[in-house]
């Protein structure tokens, strides 16, 4: 096939230059005065020899100087012009490399905000042709597989249970107290999506202060999978008086250190950056279930005045828990049927374990001994919500009520808090882990 196309390619070169020699044979013929020697006024030299049996792309050189035109001085506003646009391209090159300087010196020694743009890059690489944009947040819900059977294969598993995330160590000029909005996520191999633990927008920001500076978080929306690794995903900011004066609390994706265990155990994590620390207290449950919570009042209702928090925690590690709902002096969110609206619901624990929930009811005002003095004991702490805000740790002194349920792999459990004024039903649905997306 290529030998054909070498000799075709060998012919038109031979019919071109045939024609030519007779083209000026015939103007010769026709004015010999006039006749013009075109190798005199325009001389190959030896390596510009026509060859016949020569590959096209090798006599490029040839062809563009015979094709060539003379061409002429451009006139003023031409040569204006073409200056303007050359102006052009270097003040925007100029302009685009400032930008890429600040930007990294914005940056500065924080390798944790150039590991989370170059994680970004490597995401949309290799995973959104298949996942979708790298805003994008899981479509996996809770509760998959309570109601109907899990796919084959399917069993319990090793899990990342997030307890709280605060801020510490400010600098660069920061000071408490913090407006703080942006987002908090983590992605597993599951669907390598968001799983959202805390998400503001700047309206609707969440002031820290140096008493509680916890993050309030709503997530995970399902259990997070322990299968290879796990990237938690940060981008905080400070408010400032104008959106220009907003700054980069923290922004980073990284990979907690969840090394294979024999037992579940608790991880604190510390994330330095230019501004702050992120702290994260986090668990690895292993062959766990997915635990969603739900709470309505059946019997009575929430006093006005009191307020009212719950947690859930695991057996095996109780000395963290995740908060379900902290009301602090805001009305109690319930809704007309009982409904109570929870902060969180999605826990992980051990299938061999223990879930406890619990409940705290006191007034938010201390007006001295009153009727539900049984809920309020004396031993707690009055500044309680002032120091360590809903995150302060839980004492045997400052739980009310709690109930303990035995995990399962599917269905529900129910039980009840008797709180005196009211009784809440905790209903408990059970469901197995699977770690793929169908």
């Amino acid at each position: 096939m290529e030998n054909a196309e070498h000799w075709e390619d060998v012919k038109v070169r031979s019919e071109a230059l045939r024609r030519r020699v007779i083209a000026e044979e015939q103007a010769v013929e026709r004015s010999p005065g006039k006749a013009v020697d075109r190798r005199a006024q325009d001389p190959i030299e030896d390596e510009e020899t026509f060859d016949l049996f020569a590959p096209m792309e090798i006599d490029v050189a040839l062809t563009a100087r015979l094709a060539k035109k003379p061409t002429f001085p451009p006139d003023a506003e031409a040569a204006a012009e073409l200056r303007k646009a050359a102006m052009a391209r270097e003040l925007a090159w100029k302009k685009y490399n400032a930008e890429y300087v600040e930007s990294y010196e914005q940056m500065g020694s924080d390798s944790y905000a150039i590991g989370a743009s170059k994680f970004r890059d490597n995401w949309n690489a290799l995973w959104s042709r298949h996942y979708g944009p790298f805003e994008a947040n899981t479509e996996i819900c809770s509760m998959r597989f309570t109601d109907e059977p899990a796919p084959f294969g399917t069993s319990t598993s090793h899990t990342l249970q997030i307890f709280s995330a605060k801020v510490t160590g400010l600098r660069g000029g920061l000071t408490w107290p913090l407006d703080v909005f942006g987002m908090v996520a983590i992605r597993d191999t599951i669907d390598h999506r968001r799983n959202i633990v805390f998400d503001r927008e700047r309206d609707n920001c969440q002031t820290l202060t140096k008493k509680d500076p916890y993050l309030v978080l709503t997530g995970p929306t399902r259990a997070v999978v322990l299968m290879d690794p796990v990237i938690i995903e940060v981008k905080l900011v400070v408010k400032g008086t104008v959106e220009s004066e907003d700054k980069v609390l923290s922004y980073l994706a990284v990979e907690p250190d969840t090394s294979s265990t024999l037992y579940s155990k608790l991880l604190n994590m510390a994330y330095t950056s230019k501004l702050s620390t992120l702290e994260f207290t986090l668990a690895h449950i292993i062959f766990s279930v997915e635990a969603t919570i739900f709470l309505r009042v059946i019997a009575g209702s929430w006093p006005d005045g009191f307020f009212g928090r719950f947690v859930a925690s695991t057996a095996s590690i109780d000395q963290d828990v995740v908060l379900l709902l902290h009301s602090g002096d805001k009305i109690f969110p319930c809704t007309d049927d009982g409904n109570v609206k929870l902060s969180r619901c999605v826990a992980s624990v051990e299938v061999n374990g223990k879930l406890q929930v619990s409940v705290k009811a006191r007034k938010v005002v201390n007006s001295g001994k009153g009727k539900y003095e049984v809920f309020m004991p004396e031993e707690a702490n009055e500044d309680y919500v002032e120091e360590g805000g809903a995150h302060a740790p839980v004492t045997d002194s400052s739980v009310g009520i709690k109930v303990v349920f035995t995990p399962k792999e599917a269905y529900r459990s129910d039980d009840t808090l008797d709180l005196g004024f009211c009784k809440i039903k905790v209903t408990v649905v059970w469901s197995l882990i699977s770690c793929n997306l169908a």
